[in-house]
This record gives C-alpha cells, structure tokens and sequence, in this order.
C-alpha cells in the first residue's frame, strides 16, 4: 500500500492556542545519536512542570530534540503557545505547543535544546493550582507532523 500524503492549501499552520513567546532562539545544551533509528519524524520531548504555590507560578521545561542538520549554529527558534482544553471530568487543563518549521527526513543525529516556559494565569480559565497535568507538543508549522507527552505537574 501506498503512503498518501495531503498538501495543506496553506503554506503554514500554527497549533491551537494563544502564541505566549515568539520566536524565540535557544542554544544547544549538547546532542545524541540514534545509529540505528530508520523512520522519519518528530521524537517527543521530555518534559518536566513544577508548580510554585507561593508564587502561583507553573513552570515547564521540555528537552526537544532536533536533527542536528537543519539546526542553524547550534541554535534553534520556535514559538510557543498554550491552549485550554476541558477534561472529561469539566476541569480545565493546559497544553502547550512548541512550534518550528523543518523538514521531516530520516535522521539519526541530533542536537539537544532545553527550553523553559511559564504558563499563562490571565489566560486560563482555570487555577493554575488544580492543574494535575499538562501536555507539550512538538508542532511543525508546515504542516506534516507533530509530536507530544503528557506531564504530571509537581509541586516545589
């Protein structure tokens, strides 16, 4: 069987959600090889979120994973933007999307970023307190695929 592949009539599509920062550059923290890895496509980002009671603060921090020759000198530029969804129990929850434009191809080297985000308060409708969860997604922009984890959030 063959693969069908649908051409957006757009040239982009930004993820759901209100952009929170924009275009944002991020040096290389170091990078990894995955010698035997034979498909193409986003890895998902591990993802760690805290939450500061005093503070009122939930803090993100999600390691992407990017193939080492599209990086342009170690670096990488993406946006971000977070999105509420109502669970299946009526309580808000926050996503958040980290969005690029890269090609899609077979890769098995790749740079490591770290980028570190806060969530939003005046923009979700709930509070950020009863947030148990969050979930972070890798989103290419032109648009073939994305990628994404769902965090539990703990507190500091």
């Amino acid at each position: 069987m063959e693969k069908t592949l649908l051409k957006s009539p757009v040239a982009t599509i930004n993820p759901p959600g209100i952009e929170i920062i924009d275009d944002k550059t991020y040096t290389s923290v170091g990078s990894v090889s995955f010698p035997k890895r034979k498909t193409e496509g986003i890895l998902a980002p591990y993802v760690e979120a805290y939450y500061n009671a005093d503070k009122n603060i939930l803090t993100a921090r999600a390691v992407v994973y990017v193939d080492v020759n599209v990086s342009q000198n170690e670096t990488f530029t993406c946006s971000i933007f977070q999105n509420c969804y109502v669970d299946m129990n009526g309580k808000s929850q926050l996503q958040f999307f980290i969005a690029y434009d890269m090609p899609e191809k077979i890769s098995k080297d790749f740079t490591i970023y770290e980028i570190d985000f806060h969530a939003k308060q005046d923009i979700f409708p709930g509070n950020l307190s009863d947030v148990e969860t969050i979930q972070t997604f890798l989103w290419d922009i032109d648009p073939i695929s994305s990628r994404g984890t769902e965090t539990i959030v703990r507190p500091t």
